[in-house]
């Protein structure tokens, strides 16, 4: 019954019909399956907020992060694979794909000059380091002429 209540809750909108239908994969008609890449984890801690982001198959030169105005920034690209073709030039199937992706984050009062990042196994570590009350105070002093 629950895998029944799963597959009719589903299939909400036509086109997932029409994938049943003629039997095409859920992600046919939808590109969005490459989101998929960048899952990611954001927690935080009393000092800092530390974001994991997945990004296999990504090298570290084409990684790109940055932090401004409250926004922290992931970018990757992926440019080519090794050709897997037969000597006729035949492929069977492939899922993987090249391009460009990215992803922002609200991450605010964080002192950007102390953030860091480590790539570890298609992993990307991002430690942003929270302002102290201290750095966060804006007090201008008003001059006696």
């Amino acid at each position: 019954m629950a895998n029944e209540m799963m597959k009719n809750r589903n299939n909400d909108n036509m086109m997932d019909q029409l994938s049943d239908w003629f039997s095409f994969p859920k992600d046919f008609f939808d590109d969005s399956s490459i989101k998929n890449i960048m899952q990611s984890d954001v927690a935080e801690t009393d000092k800092d907020y530390i974001v994991k982001v997945d990004m296999p198959g990504m090298d570290k030169k084409d990684i790109k992060v940055s932090y401004k105005d409250g926004i922290l920034n992931v970018s990757g690209s992926r440019d080519s694979f090794d050709n897997l073709d037969d000597k006729n030039g035949n492929l069977i199937h492939r899922e993987r794909s090249v391009g460009h992706i990215q992803r922002s984050y609200r991450i605010p009062d964080v002192d950007s000059k102390e953030i860091s990042a480590k790539d570890i196994d298609g992993v990307l570590t991002i430690t942003l380091p929270k302002l102290t009350e201290e750095d966060k105070e804006n007090t201008i002093t008003i001059e006696q002429i």
